[in-house]
């Protein structure tokens, strides 16, 4: 590729990739949600425990994070399309194995062979950077997220559609059969549709692997001696999410409420993180960093109390959409204010390894909340994880009041 055909690539929208990422996206996103909207009901009806259920989650993330680090690299050494293309059709055939499966033995393999896949993630926010001009790149990851996610506001209704006729653990399946099918439609969308986004010149000069180890060592010293109260806080925070994962469970088995009653929460939700995402991301570029991830630890604190004193039966009902539709408000800003601090304080030359780092501090303490939380729930009752969560959350809420701030209001 000539370099000036190469800019003009770069400073026009490549349609033919955001169409295909939308489309797929509108196609198979409304299945993969309505999987996941009963699925610790499913896993615990399979015979797992608590403690195999966080086990489970913990693994899947661990397995992730681990596979974005070459997945990154590979994006640069041999391109984006063929990484995206060949990666979607084999997560649409692991639901097919799911579907298949009849222990929470086989569905913790296959989740593992699932997540390993999704290694092709940097590949395909590359794709989506290279395709937008840079001065359209914010609205541009913007459009493809909020379409997809408009069309799925209607998944927890249709997850309990499928549970409240076939039962919890049949319904299930024929969801995976459902997330299965539109795979393969998504996958071949995006065979027909993406374009490669790296020449291959340019991926031919780069040798990525031979400095490989050097190169995260270097974004690594950058890491701990700019960024420490930011990590500190990304890390808290994830440890927060972790110790609280298992709420749909507490939810719905310890609390009684309603497989409908939850169906319409998650509907709520949905709606609730569509309408705050833009809001809450202007203030954070207007005021700055630091208020939103104060606001967004205080928000998370309130929701998390909620449910510890949420009482049992009927009742719980209006805890659990208090808590849930404040936590919309926690997601929001620190979904806008941490991608934005962390720009802030990584040069552009770290950014891809950087982020790969961050992410993987993040899961390992995701993980391990997630593990706490189930171990927790198991030996010391159901109310004992969210309980920690939210001591963890009071020192999240002092560790912000140390944050710095990266940009001036004026600005």
């Amino acid at each position: 590729m000539r370099e000036d055909d190469s800019n003009d690539l770069r400073d026009s929208i490549i349609w033919s990739n955001v169409l295909g990422l939308l489309a797929s996206w509108i196609v198979w996103n409304p299945f993969q949600d309505a999987v996941y909207t009963y699925w610790q009901i499913f896993l615990y009806a399979l015979g797992a425990t608590p403690a195999i259920i966080t086990l489970i989650a913990a693994v899947s993330e661990l397995t992730l994070s681990l596979a974005r680090i070459p997945g990154g690299y590979l994006a640069d050494k041999i391109g984006r399309r063929t990484l995206i293309v060949t990666m979607t059709y084999v997560i649409a055939v692991s639901y097919l194995l799911m579907f298949f499966a009849k222990s929470w033995q086989e569905i913790l393999i296959i989740n593992v062979v699932m997540n390993t896949a999704l290694f092709y993630q940097p590949a395909l926010d590359a794709l989506i950077a290279d395709s937008f001009p840079k001065k359209a790149r914010g609205r541009g990851f913007a459009l493809l997220s909020t379409i997809p996610s408009i069309v799925a506001i209607a998944s927890p209704y249709l997850a309990y559609l499928f549970i409240s006729k076939h039962g919890i653990v049949e319904g299930t399946r024929r969801l995976f059969l459902l997330a299965f099918i539109s795979g393969l439609i998504a996958a071949t969308i995006r065979v027909l549709s993406l374009k490669e986004t790296v020449s291959s010149d340019e991926r031919l000069s780069r040798n990525v692997f031979s400095d490989f180890v050097q190169d995260y060592r270097t974004v690594l010293r950058h890491i701990t001696k700019k960024m420490k109260v930011v990590i500190i806080v990304c890390i808290l925070f994830s440890l927060t999410n972790g110790l609280t994962y298992l709420i749909q469970l507490f939810a719905l088995n310890y609390l009684g409420i309603s497989e409908g009653y939850w169906a319409l929460v998650q509907t709520i939700v949905f709606i609730l993180n569509l309408l705050l995402v833009y809001p809450c991301s202007f203030i954070v570029d207007r005021i700055g960093r630091k208020l939103p991830l104060m606001i967004g630890s205080l928000t998370l604190l309130t929701s998390i109390i909620l449910l510890v004193y949420a009482p049992v039966g009927p009742v719980a009902n209006p805890y659990i959409l208090a808590s849930l539709g404040i936590s919309s408000i926690s997601f929001s800003f620190f979904s806008s204010a941490l991608p934005a601090i962390q720009a802030d304080l990584l040069p552009s030359e770290y950014r891809g390894r950087g982020y790969a780092i961050i992410m993987l501090m993040d899961s390992v303490s995701l993980a391990t909340g997630e593990i706490l939380s189930g171990i927790i729930y198991d030996t010391l009752g159901p109310r004992s994880p969210f309980s920690l969560a939210a001591i963890v959350c009071v020192i999240l809420t002092i560790v912000s009041l140390k944050t710095p701030e990266t940009i001036k209001s004026k600005e």
